[in-house]
């Protein structure tokens, strides 16, 4: 291997390594939409980032982009899928500055090699050698989306809050962008869901209202006693049991 080849593969490896951080000598993280499926494949092992077997060439565009959507995927708990039509450049960077404020990113993607991904993201490297053909039949619920020029706007959190931001910026870029659908942790939502969605209070909000409600209703020990270490609880359940079970504490007495 002559040194200016010897560079580059390095310099390659490490522009993988920083897309996916997964990738290395061990490929873990299942996409959360994996969930529909009913198996998943055990991560494979390299000793070194350029032994990996892939379909097409190990530094081709087409297993950059399926490392890079498998990147996007496992690290985004929420996938707005969108339509893109004509943007402007300058309209373009706008969007795309917008979206940032909101906390979203947007990607145009390759439909076909995105749908390539989505039929193999159980896999733990699905641009490995042979696993196109192995699930060439698997339909997966995001595929239909996957028609005319596509753009993924990818959150980090699951937060409602920023989803709601984030439609308002594709209201104001027109018709120039089009929700047609989402992945939202493991479920596929529609355009309909996704708007009920965007109203939701977050987790932290949920469990806030909860706390409160119980305490309202005079829970407050009930409160508290979620809220205590696992071990003080177990004893305190325990405990409990001895004054419902009358029999096991004499039990212990006369031992």
């Amino acid at each position: 291997m002559s040194l200016k080849t010897s560079i580059l593969g390095g310099i390659r490896a490490g522009i993988y390594r920083t897309v996916s951080p997964s990738l290395g000598k061990n490929f873990r993280g299942i996409s959360p939409v994996s969930a529909f499926y009913s198996t998943t494949s055990q991560p494979q092992q390299y000793d070194s980032f350029e032994q990996r077997n892939t379909e097409k060439a190990l530094f081709s565009r087409k297993t950059f982009l399926m490392d890079y959507y498998k990147h996007l995927n496992d690290s985004n708990d929420i996938v707005l899928f969108v339509h893109h039509n004509n943007v402007a450049k300058a309209d373009n960077k706008k969007v795309r500055s917008d979206l940032k404020k909101a906390g979203a990113q947007l990607n145009v993607i390759r439909n076909s090699i995105y749908n390539v991904y989505l039929k193999s993201e159980h896999e733990s490297d699905p641009a490995a050698a042979g696993v196109t053909n192995k699930n060439r039949g698997v339909k997966h619920p995001l595929s239909p989306l996957l028609n005319g020029p596509t753009a993924v706007i990818t959150i980090p959190k699951c937060e409602p809050s920023v989803v709601n931001d984030v439609l308002k910026v594709i209201k104001n870029a027109q018709d120039k962008l089009i929700l047609i659908g989402a992945r939202v942790e493991s479920s596929v939502f529609d355009v309909v869901e996704i708007n009920k969605f965007k109203d939701l209070p977050n987790k932290e909000q949920l469990q806030a209202q909860l706390a409160g409600l119980l305490t309202i209703l005079g829970g407050a020990g009930l409160v508290r006693t979620l809220e205590t270490a696992s071990s003080v609880l177990y004893l305190t359940m325990e405990q409990r049991l001895k004054d419902l079970d009358p029999s096991e504490k004499s039990e212990e007495e006369s031992s």
